[in-house]
């Protein structure tokens, strides 16, 4: 049957600054079996089923999801690439090499079940079983499942990003699922841990703020905070167990800087092999000039694996997750109709290198001086890992997208990307564009420099998608990269919003509060390329329309923005019988016992 229309979420509390009296979080805090490596998670859901997933450290057999009296066999792959290594935080070792000295494979199998049979608007109870190497049957806690939400089900869509085993993530976590309530999808704009080889930063790292423990109900990670009121300072430690999210509400992610892997090196550490990508098409000319010594038998699929082994590979993230995979990116950009909601997650991502300049740096304006004559060393600057420029296959397959019938009569239209390329964080800048690169050379012919320059106007965003996503009709554009919360209006009436606030403040860059300090200097750039404040294209920020959670420290004036280590946030997306809504609050950390509050909230039209 097809439910009641739901109750906008917390419909005519508009003047309100406070939520509702909290849910109990005590199934947020519950444990889980330790012999499952998570619980069970919704991927892709179809008109009638959806996909399970769940992993172990042991291979076993009988994977099954239960659904009433009904049964469902997963089928069960070992992941290929996941290891720990001295840098992990797992066990007994502390990021210090005391169990893994250096990088060791670990045993991961992943099992998925499709559970076919539903009825949209219908949730329906199920749970997981398990049988271990030894025959013992394991199972998990009892959730809730669906398929595809039908045309004008009200929806509730949490809009997160840049998890990234960050302190205040759990807390951002326990308290959306203390205080929103049921959810029917997670939107997440990548970077979901950092290094995604490493198995430990999706599963159990031992300062509790894992991947999936975070969005499943079962992080521990203890929170300490201060504050002060006149001249008395409290400090608090609370431990925060994020919520139980994914066992009940399908999982979207997109690519973010920390999905992508660099060069696959066994030999080395993670972090290394992590921070060691290199482009394609640099990879592709070694390949080329020695192809008979790399692949003599010409086998096309050795030669992919080569160049995927030698420039960049999302593998970890591929096998992890379960996605729409029916363009020509397969489950690296892909578009999905999700009841009224037609989501478009892009590909739009490239690696991160710091802004020194010091001549020992390789980073995003130069090459280290000690590298300049072994390019196989290079790291050539910030490079985009997949093009969606006009003429790119991503740009072509996003206008089919656009040109579908799916799309253009869903109600709701929205894009997810990683990078923000406009933005008040320190990540909008340089701009979203390939790299320029600059050769120096000495009188005599020597090579003297590598440098690389963002010109804002090749924007790669700016000048070919965002233009797209306008005359479509796209309402919101939600991206991530900077951990700060922000929005925009385009021109167009589309909304942009930054909201991967949980922590980790990498700065909101307001004229008269905070300057950009990731500009180049020293060199002949053009400083206009290379705003130190506001967003690199001239939109002009909205500010919260309930209040301001923060505000500049010199002026006392509010702030459009929030860049903290004491205050988290989080949006939802809210579709009913009387619109559509985007609502942001925010919680202090330094008053655990204080209330989450809206201050943000607009329409989508």
């Amino acid at each position: 049957m097809t439910p009641a229309p739901r109750t906008l979420f917390l419909a005519g509390l508009l003047a309100a600054t406070a939520l509702c009296t909290p849910i109990p979080a005590m199934a947020q805090a519950s444990q889980a079996d330790e012999r499952l490596l998570t619980d069970p998670f919704l991927q892709l859901p179809t008109q009638d089923g959806v996909h399970v997933v769940w992993f172990t450290e042991f291979e076993g057999e009988d994977h099954t999801v239960v659904v009433g009296e009904r049964e469902f066999a997963a089928e069960t792959i070992k992941m290929s690439r996941l290891a720990e290594d001295n840098q992990s935080w797992v066990g007994t070792q502390n990021g210090d090499g005391s169990v893994f000295s250096a990088t060791t494979a670990r045993d991961v199998w992943r099992h998925e079940a499709y559970v076919d049979g539903l009825t949209a608007g219908e949730r329906e109870a199920y749970f997981v079983r398990s049988a271990d190497e030894n025959g013992e049957t394991v199972e998990s806690r009892e959730f809730s499942l669906a398929p595809l939400p039908a045309e004008g089900q009200p929806l509730r869509i949490l809009l997160t990003s840049d998890h990234q085993l960050k302190p205040m993530t759990p807390t951002n976590m326990q308290k959306i699922a203390e205080n929103v309530g049921e959810l029917d999808a997670v939107f997440f704009s990548g970077d979901l841990q950092n290094i995604p080889d490493r198995a430990s930063e999706w599963f159990d790292d031992n300062r509790g703020f894992a991947f999936f423990p975070g969005l499943q109900g079962h992080a521990a990670y203890a929170l300490a905070q201060s504050r002060t009121e006149g001249d008395i300072t409290f400090d608090t430690t609370t431990t925060y167990h994020g919520g139980e999210i994914i066992q009940n509400a399908p999982l979207f992610p997109v690519i973010g800087n920390h999905e992508v892997m660099g060069r696959y090196n066994p030999a080395t550490a993670l972090g290394s092999q992590f921070n060691d990508p290199r482009p394609r098409a640099v990879a592709e000319a070694l390949y080329e000039a020695n192809a008979d010594l790399y692949n003599p038998s010409g086998d096309a699929q050795i030669r992919e694996q080569w160049i995927a082994d030698n420039s960049f590979n999302t593998t970890t993230y591929e096998e992890i997750f379960t996605l729409p995979a029916d363009g020509p990116g397969e489950e690296t950009y892909y578009a999905i109709r999700y009841g009224d909601v037609f989501m478009i997650g892009l590909y739009g991502t490239r690696i991160w290198r710091s802004p020194s300049q010091d001549e020992g740096v390789r980073g995003k304006y130069r090459e280290a001086a000690a590298d300049l004559d072994t390019p196989d060393n290079w790291g050539w600057g910030e490079f985009i890992f997949e093009d969606m420029a006009e003429g790119s296959e991503q740009y072509d397959w996003l206008v089919s997208v656009l040109e579908s019938e799916q799309f253009k009569s869903a109600p709701v239209k929205l894009a997810l990307m990683h990078h923000p390329s406009h933005g008040m964080g320190d990540n909008s800048i340089p701009a979203y564009a390939n790299p320029e690169q600059i050769l120096d050379y000495d009188e005599a012919g020597r090579l003297t420099g590598v440098r690389y320059d963002y010109p804002v106007d090749a924007d790669m965003f700016v000048n070919h998608v965002e233009p797209l996503l306008s005359d479509a009709g796209v309402q919101l554009v939600h991206t991530g990269h900077s951990h700060v919360w922000y929005r925009f209006v385009n021109p167009a009436g589309m909304n942009i919003l930054e909201t991967s606030n949980v922590g980790n403040n990498y700065g909101c860059y307001v004229e008269g509060h905070q300057a950009r300090g990731n500009a180049p200097s020293g060199f002949d750039y053009d400083p206009a390329d290379y705003a130190v404040t506001g967003d690199p294209h001239g939109y002009e920020p909205v500010m919260p329309t309930e209040f301001s959670p923060m505000t500049n420290a010199s002026s006392g004036e509010d702030l459009p923005c929030i860049a903290s280590n004491e205050l988290t946030a989080f949006s939802v997306l809210e579709t009913g019988p009387d619109g559509t809504t985007v609502s942001s609050y925010v919680f202090d950390t330094t008053d655990p016992q204080g209330e989450v509050e809206l201050f943000d909230r607009f329409e989508l039209n």
